[in-house]
């Protein structure tokens, strides 16, 4: 059986996404700002990723709302973080596929088959076994949330892409035009600059929006939004194991059957 094209790519942007929600606590612990977290990434993302595009291609309107989608995602998910912490977050983030799915269902933009819908209620199913006992009114509000917000995220990139955008013409529209609204999350907050914001700012600029999202635009080009989008659910299973080797949070008997759970959708639709 021959894996269907992108797929090493989606795993690997997957595991450095994974390694978001580790690398940002151990942020907090250090005192840094989530808002000031979240400047850093778009700003040095930008200066890196700008040189390599014309920027004519990128003053529009679609691309300043991929970027308004990206720091409204970007805040909502490093607060979700900092809530629930690095396993719990992460793992709630995956409804996005059904978010993914429903759109395509509406726009009727993309083949919707049985594998793909089972594979994406088989990350509700993960989800919701995962944190069967844990899950309050306040937890459900922020996994949506963050959910709904990266789905946005991955269909207007989808559109981008359809407009014949390249990978790197994305990825410069979604930090340049990140930027300047971070500055306005930044104003109601504290423009006094941690180091610890800066440094992990940083990676996440590098580890969390450079890399990745190549690899993911890249993956995703190759296949579709919603195989694109289950197959980056292997994300909280990497979360969980480096937040268990790093942090030592100990994994329950629930989250070890959602993540298998979580696996076996990204298998199913794989192939």
């Amino acid at each position: 059986m021959k894996l269907k094209k992108g797929i090493t790519d989606l795993f690997i942007s997957s595991f450095l996404w994974g390694t978001i929600g580790v690398a940002v606590q151990i942020g907090y612990g250090e005192d840094a700002n989530p808002f000031q977290m979240v400047m850093i990434r778009s700003l040095v993302s930008s200066i890196l990723i700008l040189p390599l595009v014309k920027i004519r291609r990128i003053i529009d309107f679609p691309s300043i709302l991929l970027g308004i989608i990206a720091v409204t995602f970007y805040e909502t998910y490093i607060y979700t973080i900092n809530y629930l912490g690095a396993s719990l977050s992460a793992v709630f983030l995956y409804t996005a596929p059904l978010w993914v799915l429903l759109n395509s269902l509406i726009s009727k933009s993309e083949e919707i088959n049985i594998r793909k819908i089972a594979a994406s209620f088989s990350v509700f199913l993960g989800v919701y076994l995962m944190y069967l006992s844990n899950i309050t009114l306040k937890d459900l509000y922020l996994g949506l949330a963050s959910g709904i917000t990266y789905a946005l995220l991955i269909i207007q990139s989808r559109r981008l892409q359809l407009r014949r955008m390249t990978n790197t013409e994305i990825i410069a529209s979604q930090s340049l035009w990140s930027f300047p609204f971070s500055l306005i999350f930044l104003f109601f907050n504290s423009f006094n600059l941690t180091i610890a914001s800066i440094y992990t700012g940083v990676y996440l600029a590098l580890f969390a929006t450079l890399l990745p999202y190549y690899f993911f635009y890249k993956g995703m080009g190759k296949s579709d939004s919603t195989t694109a989008t289950v197959i980056s659910t292997l994300e909280p299973v990497f979360t969980i194991l480096l937040a268990f080797i790093i942090l030592h949070q100990v994994l329950t008997f629930l989250q070890v059957l959602g993540s298998l759970v979580i696996i076996f959708s990204a298998i199913l639709i794989s192939f």
